[in-house]
């Protein structure tokens, strides 16, 4: 397996491999793999050739000064980036591609973008900016033939294909279903920070999505949105938002159509946990 760290060598891997009429799948992702990331592995390789992963820290790592995230940094590769190899090797992962600070700090407006998926992106609790603008630029730079992402980041996934769309690249951005522990909880690295109790509490949320996605027929909007809300209000969480949406694009829906979905952000403690279903009518 190829450890790439530079973005010369990114390039050339990514070329090299047209040159010889190979297709390659990227994964983008923050590291700390888990179940979730082996399912996103399993789907690369049945689709490409070569298999990437990518791997580029959590915005609010990249926003410590720059002695923390150096700590961070050396940190990371001491220990947590042994075993992110072992996982992806294991798995026949054929290249990592682990990049320097600083390398994907290039500015996007997304000015080429449909308003609503601007709109996605500036909102902190559907999209992250910054990861968006790191994503972009390197689909440019590496240009996959597929790009593979999870569908438990609903918005992120959208915006993916919106902007592949709006700015012609050849790249298809494949989603994967949502991959879940046995509690409900979508597998995230984010899980590690709940407490036992926080972690039981969060496992509202699926339980009331699935109650929700199992109804004979559905009321208003407003009427499904107070529902999820007192639920999680219930379970001592904080609700970011309880979105319905157009499962395509993820734009906002005043009804539940043909093609619905249900996406819930909230906080349970300091962690951050996301998660959505498909509302069928």
């Amino acid at each position: 397996m190829q450890i790439i760290e530079s973005l010369e060598e990114l390039k050339q891997y990514s070329q090299g491999l047209k040159d010889q009429g190979k297709t390659l799948a990227s994964i983008d992702s923050y590291g700390d793999f888990h179940q979730g990331h082996a399912a996103l592995i399993e789907v690369a390789k049945a689709r490409a050739d070569n298999t990437i992963v990518t791997i580029d820290h959590m915005p609010e790592y990249q926003e410590y000064s720059a002695d923390l995230y150096a700590n961070f940094l050396n940190k990371y590769k001491a220990t947590t980036f042994l075993t992110d190899q072992e996982f992806c090797q294991s798995r026949g992962v054929d290249a990592i591609s682990h990049m320097p600070d600083g390398t994907w700090n290039q500015e996007e407006t997304f000015d080429f973008a449909p308003l609503y998926l601007r709109n996605i992106i500036n909102s902190p609790n559907r999209c992250h900016a910054k990861t968006i603008q790191e994503w972009t630029h390197l689909m440019k730079e590496m240009q996959p033939t597929f790009d593979v992402a999870g569908e438990k980041d609903f918005y992120q996934i959208r915006v993916f294909r919106g902007i592949i769309s709006a700015l012609n690249l050849p790249i298809e951005v494949v989603g994967v279903p949502l991959v879940r522990d046995s509690d409900g909880l979508p597998f995230s690295s984010r899980n590690l920070e709940l407490t036992k109790g926080e972690r039981t509490r969060a496992s509202t949320v699926y339980k009331t999505l699935k109650e929700v996605s199992e109804w004979d027929s559905y009321p208003s909007v407003e009427i499904i949105k107070n529902y999820v809300a007192s639920h999680v209000s219930n379970a001592r969480g904080k609700l970011h938002f309880a979105d319905v949406c157009d499962t395509d694009t993820g734009e906002p829906l005043s009804e539940v159509g043909q093609k619905t979905s249900l996406v819930v952000a909230a906080n349970f403690g300091k962690t951050f946990l996301s998660d959505n279903v498909v509302l069928t009518k």
